[in-house]
């Protein structure tokens, strides 16, 4: 494909600092100076063909322009691509966040009862650890809060494994993207989220312990204590 050159010479005048958007891949010059290029017009150097504007208002300063410019005026023409391109955009895949939600939900809850199966199904093999405890002294709440801070501490192992995983890919997403439209991402800028989400699945992890923590609460000190032959 054959492309179009110029001959006229730009002399950079200087560098902004960097923005972290698709602009830092960009070469800024004049109105006129691209008007002045051979095959414009430079008559039309002085005229100003767009202007970008930033909105202060959000959403409801682009409505009000759109139906000022577009709606009722016949002169200049307004281009707002969040209020129609973008809107669409997301009406059409904002059924995948939905499909995203129900799957991190079941993946929580699947973890849950994982972990409400292995530590239940191991109170079997510990009935006789926990009779010997209870005969040294233990109390029964000693027993049952020793149950949910295990199947806590699983919870939490796994949400550190998680945070490792999405270190290790988020940083190498966050490098492509950066390289291929300038866009950079912190994944690690802090969020609410950060918070509250591994606080409630430790929680889960937590909630899951209480059944296996009734059988070892449950768990007749005699009966077991009786030696193996």
């Amino acid at each position: 494909m054959k492309k179009d050159q110029h001959s006229e010479t730009y002399v950079v005048v200087g560098v902004l600092e960097p923005s972290n958007t698709p602009g830092d891949r960009v070469i800024w010059i004049p109105l006129e100076g691209i008007q002045k290029m051979t095959g414009h017009d430079p008559k039309a150097a002085t005229d100003v063909s767009a202007v970008l504007v930033k909105l202060k208002g959000g959403g409801m300063a682009g409505f009000r322009m759109d139906m000022m410019y577009n709606k009722q005026g016949n002169r200049l023409t307004f281009a707002w691509p969040i209020g129609q391109v973008m809107a669409g955009l997301f009406d059409k895949i904002s059924w995948f966040d939905s499909v995203l939600a129900v799957v991190s939900y079941l993946v929580a809850l699947v973890a849950t009862a994982s972990i409400l199966a292995s530590i239940y199904n191991s109170m079997n093999e510990r009935q006789r650890e926990i009779a010997i405890l209870r005969a040294l002294g233990a109390r029964r709440r000693t027993i049952f809060s020793a149950i949910l801070l295990e199947a806590a501490a699983i919870s939490t192992l796994g949400m550190v494994t998680g945070f490792l995983f999405y270190w290790v890919v988020m940083t190498g997403v966050a490098g492509v993207i950066r390289a291929q439209t300038g866009i950079v991402l912190d994944p690690f800028k802090f969020n609410l989220v950060m918070l509250w989400a591994p606080a409630a699945l430790i929680s889960l992890g937590g909630l899951a312990g209480v059944v296996p923590a009734l059988k070892a609460y449950r768990t007749d000190v005699a009966e077991h204590l009786v030696p193996i032959s």
